[in-house]
């Protein structure tokens, strides 16, 4: 957890005069966005190395030094309850992390793909992380592919997604943000000093829920039972409820974070949650060329 004596991230980690490329396992750029996909399948660029997650809502690619995941102790990642037991990864490598060696697929400049399978092996996850752009919204698409590699079926599996946002630490050496749960689809924070505005989004079909969490929760069925707390040095997620998966099956769900210069930019303009943008070109070719290798090796599983 966060504590008053974490440090501002020094200047040699935010320059943006050095090779991202050679920071950075895998990089995701437009001209609105800049992040890292870590070594552990999540983003960021492991641990406090910059870029985590960096927005210009200029569209000039003149990011700045606001990073939403870098400062202090960052945290974004995914945490998987079931009845054969619980995994997680994080970008930060701490804790028990549950997968590792991921394979970092590095499909174009706003695609990248990382996949790895539990410690344990027992579950496969792949996610696809792609930009896409509408107006003003910018979002980091993603497409999480989970397989039960056993024989056995795996009962009460749930999912979560969550970051904790920080866009105001560099300039202004301030954590809290406030946050906003809008809907069971999105969950907001926004740098009171800068603006800037970071959403948690689906569309998912299954069952889910959005919410914002002091005791930066890290099971699903807390999000899933409802968490808002407010305004503060939280987190922001959203909990996915998937039911039971059948031997050698896989399912696909999709989600992500939307940013923006303000919180109506960031959400859509819709206190109801939004509209969420459209997958970009690239990202339909990515996941027709995932989606055929899946097929060869596994039977799908759809909702």
């Amino acid at each position: 957890m966060k504590s008053a004596q974490k440090k501002i991230i020094g200047a040699a980690l935010l320059s943006l005069a050095l090779p991202l490329t050679a920071q950075a396992t895998g990089t995701l750029q437009n001209d609105y966005v800049l992040a890292g996909v870590s070594d552990y399948g999540t983003l960021g660029s492991n641990k406090t190395v910059s870029p985590g997650i960096l927005f210009d809502p200029t569209g000039s690619s003149i990011y700045g030094i606001n990073d939403f995941l870098t400062p202090g102790t960052p945290l974004e990642g995914f945490f998987i309850t079931s009845s054969a037991g619980n995994y997680q990864s994080n970008n930060t490598g701490h804790g028990s992390n549950s997968f590792v060696g991921f394979t970092i697929d590095q499909i174009s400049s706003t695609v990248v793909s990382a996949s790895a399978s539990s410690l344990d092996g027992v579950l496969g996850v792949s996610n696809l992380y792609s930009l896409t752009t509408i107006g003003g919204r910018s979002a980091i698409e993603i497409t999480t592919t989970l397989t039960n590699n056993t024989a056995s079926v795996l009962t009460s599996l749930n999912f979560l997604r969550t970051l904790d946002p920080d866009p105001d630490v560099n300039a202004y050496s301030v954590y809290d943000t406030t946050n906003v749960t809008l809907s069971d689809d999105q969950a907001c924070a926004t740098g009171a000093r800068t603006g800037q505005t970071i959403c948690a989004f689906t569309a998912a079909t299954y069952r889910h829920k959005a919410g914002v969490s002091a005791s930066w929760a890290t099971n699903p069925a807390t999000y899933l039972a409802g968490t808002n707390s407010g305004n503060g040095d939280y987190t922001i997620g959203i909990g996915f409820d998937l039911g039971d998966l059948a031997a050698g099956d896989s399912l696909t769900l999709t989600y992500g974070y939307a940013l923006g210069e303000t919180l109506d930019i960031a959400s859509g303009g819709s206190t109801g949650g939004g509209a969420i943008p459209e997958p970009s070109s690239p990202l339909l070719i990515a996941t027709g060329l995932l989606g055929l290798a899946a097929i060869r090796r596994f039977k799908r599983k759809q909702r």
